[in-house]
């Protein structure tokens, strides 16, 4: 894509690994200057890091005025973060989930989302427009037996959210989109999974019988944010191998 983002910024929550790290490096490699967060102090050429908690309203307010102060505007907004909370487990049916577990997962995976737009907006709007992603899951989308019912239905939440915000914000020239991966190699379920249980897993799913990269999903997220999407609001983008498709 080329020299597309050149001039932009953009924010990018839970860039230090996986997704977040593979559309951090897109960003700037589309010409973007990229700050991103992440709970753990980390690492990226040419990035700015702001070690934050993604699920803490303090915290996503600083990240947007940091990334601000640092850059002096902000166009574009990844939000990344979303994962199983503390407790939460992928094979613990509904009935014998703990509430604990569920508010960890909802808050991971939905509220971190709210908080992103909700701080970032003002600095959108203030220059006149801007794109934001938000990062949710074929889960939110398919039925699963590999994503808890907290996953499930913070991921659906997040979708939905994510088109109320389009519609509302389109008179303010902000776009915002979904993109879902499906299953996905990241370097915790490399780590995590046997290649023998990836490889069984992602054939029931994906008609293209593999996994989907990280840099696979960045590219997608690039898109949606780059004038090439200029048109494009409200959309959600499975990523997933044709899974959506079935």
């Amino acid at each position: 894509m080329g020299q597309a983002l050149e001039g932009q910024v953009a924010l990018v929550s839970g860039g230090g690994s996986g997704i977040g790290r593979a559309t951090v490096a897109a960003l700037i490699a589309a010409g973007a200057r990229v700050a991103f967060t992440d709970i753990v102090p980390s690492q990226a050429e040419s990035a700015l890091f702001i070690q934050a908690d993604a699920t803490r309203e303090a915290d996503a307010a600083r990240a947007v005025k940091e990334a601000v102060a640092a850059f002096g505007r902000l166009d574009i907004v990844v939000n990344n973060v979303g994962n199983f909370g503390a407790g939460d487990h992928w094979d613990v049916p509904l009935a014998e989930t703990p509430l604990e577990a569920w508010e960890a997962t909802v808050r991971q995976c939905l509220t971190s989302t709210m908080l992103g737009m909700k701080h970032a907006i003002p600095a959108l709007s203030a220059q006149g427009g801007g794109a934001i992603v938000n990062v949710a899951s074929l889960a939110g989308i398919r039925v699963t037996p590999y994503a808890s019912p907290a996953y499930t239905a913070a991921k659906a939440g997040a979708v939905h959210l994510s088109e109320q915000a389009a519609v509302m914000l389109a008179r303010q020239n902000i776009r915002v989109n979904v993109v879902a991966p499906g299953l996905t190699l990241t370097p915790n379920i490399e780590a995590t999974m046997p290649a023998e249980t990836r490889a069984a897993i992602a054939n029931e799913f994906h008609p293209m019988g593999r996994m989907v990269m990280p840099d696979e999903i960045a590219q997608a997220i690039v898109w949606a944010v780059s004038p090439a999407a200029s048109g494009v609001t409200g959309l959600v983008i499975p990523v997933d191998g044709g899974w959506a498709a079935k």
